[in-house]
């Protein structure tokens, strides 16, 4: 079985989600606005005893700052789509996000950084017991949650792990894979999840199926396959070293050296640039002094995070490269180095 150390550079992120709706009100599809702003009133005022979670209206969020959250995976585009009616009420560490009248009434979440499905389980369960006994969830004792699509029905509880599989895509052994995949109920979607493609050799794998399983052998199955994964990835790393080892390390050095002495760095580039880098970790040309670190530095990169996280207000597409060149000369090296 793959070690801690090579799981980290395979698995980014852990998601636990589940979809919720309250017995007393009608489904998000028939609700008015007045009964929709009730149900946001009622869960903020729920949550205050529960933890710290600030309330985002989403109405009167900027278009930035909508991006921002959903860059963070704190928010959907569906939920930003129904924003006069919509919610987010996110924990100050931004580990868990309670989404209110998106496709359900709330779809809760928390995300853990590398492989740790039980730990983020434990931690979203606790704060649904909480608004289930105070709010009282639609439930059926056959059918389980009631949801406003059926695919979501039983548990409403999506397990996913967010892998950075470059040997699998490469070999095109993913492709091949998927229907052994679909066969035990998961699914492989992009990185910002259903209905959006890859993005740097990185893919969401989830359960799909939730109706006639208990929360725990979803668990139990995630855990399994995302092993099985990362043992399959790690070989195929192996093999791309033993048929390209010279062509590959090229390829991440160039981008290293690039980065690190560009003076103008557009985000397209940087995207490109970074993955090549990461893949020069995956296959040990650098060594990360803290993988977790390095993946945080990547997403805070993205345009909206960078943006807001530097306080830039220039429209100045050419001052903006300069400023994203020099951040990532300064930060780079303290994150990755040559192994030797």
């Amino acid at each position: 079985m793959a070690q801690l150390a090579s799981i980290q550079t395979i698995v980014t992120s852990t998601r636990i989600r589940l979809a919720r709706n309250l017995s007393a009100y009608p489904f998000p599809q028939k609700l008015t606005p007045k009964l929709a702003k009730e149900i946001v009133y009622l869960v903020e005022h729920t949550l205050a005893d529960l933890d710290n979670f600030q309330k985002n209206d989403i109405a009167t969020l900027s278009e930035e700052e909508s991006i921002l959250l959903q860059e963070q995976h704190l928010i959907s585009p569906a939920l930003i789509r129904r924003k006069g009616i919509s919610s987010a009420f996110i924990a100050q560490n931004k580990s868990i996000s309670i989404m209110v009248n998106e496709e359900d009434h709330l779809r809760q979440q928390c995300i853990a950084k590398g492989f740790n499905l039980y730990e983020a389980y434990e931690k979203i369960v606790g704060i649904d017991e909480g608004l289930n006994e105070r709010l009282g969830f639609a439930y059926d004792e056959k059918l389980g949650y009631l949801t406003a699509c059926p695919s979501n029905l039983g548990t409403g509880m999506r397990a996913s792990v967010m892998m950075f599989l470059p040997g699998l895509a490469w070999s095109k052994e993913l492709e091949n894979f998927i229907p052994q995949l679909k066969a035990g109920g998961l699914t492989v979607r992009g990185i910002f999840g259903e209905g959006t493609t890859a993005e740097g050799y990185s893919y969401q794998i989830s359960n799909e199926r939730t109706l006639g399983l208990s929360e725990e052998a979803i668990l139990e199955q995630m855990y399994k396959m995302t092993m099985t994964l990362c043992d399959l990835e790690l070989r195929a790393r192996e093999r791309m070293l033993k048929q390209n080892e010279l062509s590959l390390k090229d390829l991440c050095m160039r981008a290293y050296a690039t980065l690190m002495n560009c003076v103008l760095l557009p985000q397209k580039e940087l995207a490109s640039l970074i993955v090549k880098v990461k893949l020069g970790i995956a296959l040990g040309f650098f060594k990360a002094r803290n993988m977790q670190d390095f993946n945080d530095f990547i997403a805070d990169m993205r345009p909206a995070s960078f943006r807001l996280e530097n306080s830039l207000q220039t429209t100045n597409e050419t001052e903006c490269d300069f400023i994203r060149a020099e951040i990532v000369q300064k930060v780079l090296p303290e994150l990755v180095v040559k192994a030797k």
